[in-house]
């Protein structure tokens, strides 16, 4: 667990796993939950140190993505998200069924932790902007739309730190299969021109704005190669198989990466 801040804490996760990293926020009125562990083991201890400071009132999804949604179980309080992400959770998440399955292959000491598990969908939801307000700090919750389309950022002024969820990962490319790619840049500029000393970001070490600057010439330099494939009169299929967005991307992240940016530059 780092310490940002006075009353912000993150379990980092590294770059490279498949889980997200999950924050939470200390409030004279109780604990803003941002994200949950993906591994049930985790998400227990997380609990557990979250308990020491206090009780968690809210739950805040950035994204659909069962990395970020699965644990949303083991924690008290309604959870908030952007309303697209509620309308995906299901399909991301699965059944309760589905969850045993998944980890039954990947983690089988978590199996006796899930025997009443139950799905944990938002019951509480917003289109563009919401202002969560507990104690003496505000959590402004802003559509963001990019990764995902329900992307949210959080943004608390108190404390000033802005969580990014998947529009930001610090060491690693973020899949872009799902992206809405003019909106991610403008999303990743608007987070930039906020007034933060801490970016957390949805993977890998928490950082300042500077380390984000290098990313949005990234998504700028794929959507330029995948428009420049088009104006070539280049199938998709054509494109997927010619493209490279970046040396060294792995060959099938690549190609749904350039189907999918195909899909949206193209309309």
């Amino acid at each position: 667990m780092q310490t940002v801040a006075k009353n912000v804490y993150v379990l980092v996760k590294g770059a490279t796993t498949a889980a997200c990293n999950s924050s939470f926020v200390t409030t004279s009125e109780g604990i803003v939950l941002i994200d949950t562990p993906y591994l049930p083991t985790d998400a227990i201890k997380w609990r557990e140190e979250i308990a020491k400071r206090g009780e968690v009132r809210y739950l805040i999804n950035t994204e659909h993505h069962n990395d970020h949604t699965t644990g949303n179980f083991f924690f008290s309080g309604p959870v908030i998200a952007h309303q697209q992400t509620r309308v995906e959770f299901a399909s991301s998440v699965g059944t309760a069924e589905d969850v045993r399955q998944r980890f039954k292959n990947q983690l089988p000491e978590a199996i006796p932790l899930l025997q009443d598990y139950k799905p944990k969908p938002p019951s509480i939801t917003f289109s563009e902007r919401l202002t969560l307000h507990l104690g003496n700090h505000s959590f402004e919750l802003i559509h963001l739309p990019g990764h995902t389309f329900g992307q949210t950022g959080v943004y608390i002024p108190q404390e000033k730190v802005v969580f990014t969820g998947d529009n930001f990962a610090n060491g690693v490319r973020m899949s872009l299969a799902y992206a809405y790619p003019y909106e991610w840049v403008a999303s990743l500029k608007r987070i930039m021109s906020m007034d933060v000393d801490w970016v957390v970001p949805g993977h890998g070490e928490i950082c300042g704005k500077d380390q984000m600057g290098e990313f949005v010439t990234f998504i700028e330099k794929c959507i330029d190669r995948v428009k420049e494939a088009i104006r070539k009169g280049m199938s998709r299929e054509e494109a997927a198989d010619r493209v490279v967005l970046e040396e060294g991307m792995d060959k099938t992240q690549n190609r749904r990466n350039v189907l999918r940016l195909y899909e949206m530059l193209a309309k």
